[in-house]
C-alpha cells in the first residue's frame, strides 16, 4: 500500500471510527452510561466480533493490516493526551488528605484481585487455553491477577468528572486510591514481563525508580514552569507544554511503565490558574472527540467473542466476572469501611475503583504483544472490562437513591477550608448536582 493509499484509508477508517462512536454516544446517553463505555462497545462491534462476523471484506477493507498499525500509534497519542488533561484537573491539595485511607483502599484492591486471579488461573488452567506454550502457570496467573487488580483511573476520573462529583469526600478519596493503585499495578506488570523474559532482570527496580525520578524532575519544574509560562505567548506555552510532555511520555514508556503515566504526571505538576485551563479547552475537545476513540477501536479490532463459544469457556468468563466483581468492588468497598467511611461512600468507591475499561485493556494490548496470552484470555478480559465499566453508572446511581432513602443528602463530608472544597448534594443519581 502506497503512502497515499494509506493516509486515504486511514482517514476513511478515522470517519468510521468517529460516527460508530457518536452513535454510541447517543444510545448510551439514553441508559444513563458514561460515553466512554459507548466506545469501547463501538470498537467492539467494527471488529471480528460483528462487522468482520458478516461483511469481512468490508473491515478488511476499512481496516487493513497497514491502517490498523496507524490507529495504534495515534491512539497512544490521544491517550496521553488524555491522561495529561486528567493531570491538569487532578485536584492535588485535596488529595493529599486522602493519602493514608486512599493507600489502604488501593492495598485491598490490589492485594485481593491478585489473589483471586491466582485462584481462577489454577482451577480454570487445562480447560480453557490461557496461555500460549512457554508461559509458566505461575507467571500467567501473576499477570492475570494483575488485569483484575487494574483500576481505570483515566475511566475512574472521567466519571467522576462528568457526574460532578470531583470534590466529594469519595471522589477525592476514589481518585487517590485510583491513582495509587494504577502506578503499583504497572509496576508489578513490568516485574511479570520480566520473569517472563519479556523485561530486563532489572525491569521492576527500573520502573519503579524511574517513575521516582520523573515526579522528582516534574516536582522540580513545578516552580520554574509557574514563574516563565506566564510570561510566554500563548503559542511558546503550547510548544513548552508540548516538548515537556513528550519527553515525559518518552521517558516512562522507556523505563516499562506505559506513556500515559508521564503525561500524567506533567499534567499533575503544572500550575493551576489561567494556563492550564486554556490546556484543558484546547486539548479536550480534539482528544476526546477524535483521537480517544481510535484506542477502543483498536482494541475491538483484535477481540473475537466467536472465541467464547464452548461451553467452558462460557462458564470461565462468567466466573472470570464474578471475581472481578469480587475481588475489586467487594474489597474496596469493605477496605473503605473499614478506615471509616460510610456503607454508601463505600460502596461508592468500590463501584469506581471497579470500573477498568482503559487501563485494563492497555494491560491486556501489552500482554497479548508480550506473548503472555492468548486470543481466548484476550476476549475473557475484555468482557470484564466492558461489564464492570458498564455497572459503575446504574450502581452509583443505585446508591444515590439508597443514599436518599435513608436521608444523606449530602455526598461530600465535612470538609475544612484549607481543602477549598465544595459539597455536592445527590440530586437524580445522573450526574447534575
Amino acid at each position: 500500500m502506497s503512502l497515499t493509499e494509506l493516509s486515504a484509508t486511514f482517514f476513511m477508517a478515522l470517519a468510521v471510527i468517529v460516527v460508530a462512536c457518536r452513535i454510541m454516544h447517543a444510545l448510551c446517553k439514553k441508559i444513563g452510561q458514561p460515553p466512554v463505555v459507548g466506545e469501547m462497545i463501538a470498537g467492539v462491534l467494527l471488529g471480528p466480533s460483528l462487522l468482520g462476523l458478516v461483511a469481512p471484506q468490508v473491515q478488511d477493507w476499512i481496516f487493513p493490516e497497514e491502517v490498523l498499525s496507524t490507529i495504534g500509534v495515534v491512539s497512544q497519542l490521544g491517550l496521553v493526551l488524555y491522561m495529561f488533561t486528567v493531570g491538569l484537573e487532578f485536584p492535588t491539595d485535596g488529595i493529599k488528605r486522602f493519602a493514608g485511607p486512599g493507600m489502604a483502599v488501593s492495598a485491598g484492591g490490589i492485594i485481593i484481585p491478585i489473589a483471586l486471579g491466582f485462584g481462577f488461573v489454577y482451577l480454570a488452567d487445562g480447560a480453557v487455553p490461557l496461555f500460549p506454550d512457554g508461559i509458566s502457570i505461575e507467571i500467567g496467573a501473576m499477570y492475570v491477577g494483575l488485569l483484575l487488580a487494574i483500576t481505570a483511573f483515566p475511566m475512574l476520573a472521567r466519571i467522576i468528572s462528568e457526574r460532578g462529583e470531583s470534590k466529594t469526600r469519595y471522589g477525592l478519596l476514589s481518585l487517590a486510591a485510583g491513582a495509587l493503585d494504577d502506578v503499583l499495578a504497572w509496576v508489578l506488570l513490568a516485574v511479570a514481563l520480566a520473569l517472563a523474559g519479556s523485561g530486563t532482570s532489572g525491569g521492576a527496580m527500573l520502573a519503579g525508580g524511574g517513575f521516582v525520578l520523573l515526579i522528582v524532575v516534574l516536582l522540580i519544574l513545578r516552580p520554574i514552569l509557574a514563574r516563565t509560562l506566564p510570561r510566554l505567548s500563548q503559542e511558546k506555552i503550547f510548544a513548552v507544554a508540548a516538548v515537556i510532555l513528550l519527553i515525559s511520555a518518552w521517558f516512562t514508556d522507556m523505563i516499562g511503565i506505559h506513556a500515559i503515566f508521564g503525561g500524567f504526571a506533567l499534567g499533575a505538576v503544572i500550575p493551576r490558574g489561567a494556563i492550564s485551563e486554556r490546556l484543558i479547552e484546547v486539548i479536550r475537545p480534539m482528544t476526546v472527540g477524535l483521537l480517544l476513540p481510535l484506542f477502543f477501536t483498536f482494541s475491538g479490532l483484535r477481540t473475537d467473542f466467536g472465541l467464547l463459544g464452548t461451553s467452558s469457556i462460557l462458564v470461565a468468563g462468567a466466573a472470570l466476572v464474578v471475581v472481578a466483581f469480587a475481588g475489586k468492588l467487594g474489597a474496596c468497598a469493605l477496605t473503605a469501611r473499614a478506615v471509616g467511611e460510610s456503607w454508601t461512600d463505600s460502596l461508592r468507591i468500590g463501584l469506581l475503583m471497579n470500573a477498568r475499561g482503559l487501563i485494563q485493556l492497555i494491560a491486556l494490548n501489552i500482554g497479548l504483544q508480550a506473548g503472555l496470552i492468548t486470543s481466548t484470555t484476550f476476549a475473557l478480559v475484555v468482557v470484564v472490562a466492558i461489564v464492570t465499566t458498564l455497572a459503575a453508572s446504574p450502581g452509583l446511581s443505585l446508591v444515590d437513591r439508597w443514599a436518599r432513602r435513608r436521608g444523606e443528602e449530602i455526598v461530600s463530608a465535612a470538609l475544612d477550608s484549607s481543602d477549598d472544597l465544595e459539597p455536592v448534594l445527590v440530586n437524580d443519581g445522573k450526574g447534575t448536582a
